[in-house]
């Protein structure tokens, strides 16, 4: 494909919410960025995503409390292909986030903070292609392995005080994770299905976020040479998260997310494109009292050979 590979790295439009201290957040495939087909050996693609999500749920200290996140994230992220079975992704977001608690009777408690979160490194390894000449079209079976590292901090604090886990801008821990994708591309379409397991482990302060699967059926349909269009369907579940230092399970976190998302991408020069998708949650069976709303993405990204 000229330029931009639409049949694979288009398929991006259903990249997960990159919410590492939410919950419910994240939705498909972590390394969507790797695309759904095999790579050109020596490409490199650099992008810069933004996201805008908003979250609620009851406090567990104080169920007449909500707590509420409003996060703006800008993301770099790196592709590197070194050979034709091989994706290695970095991804560095730097997000920033207003959380507060509205407690009937009481002044309202609110902090802001912005800086780096959590770094993810991550690899797609492609095992397996099938070819149909003919029709135009391949198969890819992928392997993807990859953590998210503790590079943001989690022990921010407010006039001496830490402030809640999910207000922090990193969880403190890392955050391995595992998957299988498989991909039907076509000059003119494509189509992929994944699922990822990711664990996760206890931070210096005690607290450990949920282990869970996300899962996503994606497609992508390219209209004109510089237009394609994308719809698919991600899902995340989650397990409660835990207060170890306080011997207390998270009862207003973890459940199940499935979400709508529509998108679109445009190649506007020699390698130079915009991206923008919506992920519209159509489904949710949350633990205790949550709530989430539509999460919106846009990027923007070069691709080019070495």
């Amino acid at each position: 494909m000229p330029r931009l590979p639409w049949a694979g790295a288009l398929a991006l439009a259903l990249l997960p919410a990159w919410a590492q201290a939410c919950s419910i957040c994240g939705c498909g495939d972590p390394l969507l960025a790797a695309g759904s087909a095999r790579p050109m050996a020596g490409q490199l693609r650099l992008s810069i995503d933004a996201e805008y999500l908003y979250a609620t749920a009851r406090s567990d200290d104080n169920p007449a409390a909500t707590e509420s996140l409003d996060q703006e994230t800008l993301k770099a992220i790196l592709v590197y292909s070194p050979s034709r079975s091989l994706a290695l992704v970095l991804q560095a977001p730097f997000p920033r986030k207003d959380w507060w608690t509205n407690d009937p009777g009481e002044p309202l408690q609110a902090t802001a903070n912005t800086g780096l979160g959590d770094v993810e490194l991550g690899a797609r390894w492609f095992l397996w292609q099938g070819l149909d000449l003919q029709e135009a079209r391949s198969q890819d079976l992928a392997l993807s392995l990859g953590t998210s590292l503790p590079s943001g901090p989690s022990d921010l604090t407010v006039d001496g005080e830490r402030i809640d886990q999910h207000a922090q801008l990193g969880t403190g821990a890392v955050g391995p994770y595992a998957g299988l994708l498989y991909g039907l591309n076509h000059v003119d379409w494509s189509l992929s299905a994944s699922a990822t397991f990711r664990g996760r482990a206890t931070n210096a302060q005690g607290y450990q976020y949920g282990q869970s699967l996300g899962f996503g059926l994606d497609s992508q349909w390219r209209m004109i040479k510089s237009l394609a269009l994308t719809l698919g369907l991600d899902g995340r579940y989650a397990d409660h998260d835990h207060d170890w230092a306080a011997g207390e399970l998270a009862t207003e976190t973890g459940g199940t997310v499935l979400a709508l998302t529509p998108g679109l991408g445009w190649e506007w020069g020699e390698g130079l494109g915009l991206i923008g998708w919506v992920q519209l949650p159509v489904y949710a069976n949350l633990f205790g009292v949550q709530g989430v709303s539509p999460t919106y993405h846009i990027g923007l990204q070069y691709l080019f050979s070495l």
